[in-house]
C-alpha cells in the first residue's frame, strides 16, 4: 500500500472513544479493505506509554497474530498520531457478558485458550500487556476473541515484573495499596 497518510482512508465511522482519543472504522481507498484507525493526541502520550514503540516495532517486523489486534501503519501530523489495526465489529467481552450474563463452561474454556494463545506470543516477544480486562477483548467475526490496547503495555525486562499498572476497577486490592 505505500506509506499512507489519512488521506489514504475513508472514515466511515467513530466505533470508540477514550481520553487517548477516537477510534474509526475506516477504508483504504486504494485496496478498500477495511481496518479500525486509532486517533491518538500526542499530548496525552508520555514517557510511560509503551504502545508507541512496540506497535511501530509490529509494523517493522511485519509481526502478525491470530488473537491480537495487530497493527498495519502508523503516521502522523502535527498534533496526533494515527495506528491503523485489524478491525473486528463482534462487540468486547464485557458488552457479551453484560449482554449473556453467563456462558457455557466449554465456550469459557475456548475464550481462555484464545486469550492464553494471545498473551503467549506477546511473553514470547517480552511484552507485558498490563490491561487484561473485558473491554480489552474484541470479538471477531468468527467467535474467535482478540486481544487489544497495548496502550500501557512495557517490554518486559529483568525486576520490572513487580510494576503496578491497569485499571483499578479490575486491580486487586493488594496490587493496588503495593502489598
Amino acid at each position: 500500500h505505500g506509506k499512507p497518510n489519512k488521506n489514504a482512508f475513508f472514515m466511515e465511522l467513530v466505533v470508540g472513544k477514550g481520553g487517548f482519543g477516537k477510534v474509526w472504522k475506516v477504508k483504504h481507498r486504494k485496496s478498500g479493505q477495511t481496518f479500525a484507525m486509532k486517533q491518538l493526541q500526542k499530548y496525552t502520550i508520555n514517557e510511560e506509554s509503551q504502545l508507541v514503540p512496540y506497535e511501530l516495532a509490529q509494523i517493522a517486523d511485519k509481526a502478525c497474530h491470530p488473537f491480537l489486534i495487530n497493527a498495519h501503519y502508523a503516521f502522523q501530523d502535527s498534533s496526533t498520531l494515527f495506528l491503523v489495526l485489524d478491525y473486528v465489529n463482534g462487540g468486547d467481552l464485557r458488552y457479551h457478558i453484560t449482554k449473556q450474563r453467563k456462558f457455557p463452561e466449554e465456550q469459557v474454556r475456548f475464550f481462555v485458550c484464545c486469550i492464553l494463545l494471545g498473551l503467549e506470543y506477546l511473553h514470547s516477544q517480552k511484552v507485558i500487556h498490563r490491561d487484561l480486562k473485558p473491554e480489552n477483548l474484541v470479538f471477531n467475526e468468527r467467535g474467535y476473541l482478540r486481544i487489544t490496547d497495548l496502550g500501557i503495555s512495557k517490554e518486559q525486562l529483568r525486576g520490572n515484573g513487580e510494576d503496578t499498572s491497569g485499571t483499578p476497577g479490575y486491580m486487586s486490592p493488594e496490587v493496588i495499596t503495593h502489598r
